[in-house]
């Protein structure tokens, strides 16, 4: 599946924080800015690379001891939450 983030959300890190802030037109979606967990930067830098679905969830699993199907679980929840936001383009 092929998934695109929107060009409009930007990944910094603010006082040792990552942090996604809204640029441009995204402003008006969202005020302030959104902070990521661990994982969720991990996802986020995937899918700036362009990884897919199976690829980030490898990248998880070498990087997290959690079982498969608990990566696989939150991987969608959030890729369904950053789609809701129109964040993410699947």
């Amino acid at each position: 599946m092929k998934m695109k983030l929107n060009e409009n959300y930007v990944l910094k890190t603010v006082a040792g924080t990552p942090v996604v802030v809204p640029v441009g037109e995204a402003v008006k979606n969202i005020k302030g800015m959104i902070t990521l967990n661990g994982p969720a930067e991990v996802i986020w830098k995937a899918l700036e690379q362009g990884e897919d679905f199976e690829e980030i969830v490898a990248r998880l699993k070498s990087e997290y001891d959690a079982p498969e199907d608990v990566l696989r679980n939150d991987l969608t929840a959030f890729l369904d939450k950053l789609e809701s936001y129109k964040i993410l383009e699947k």
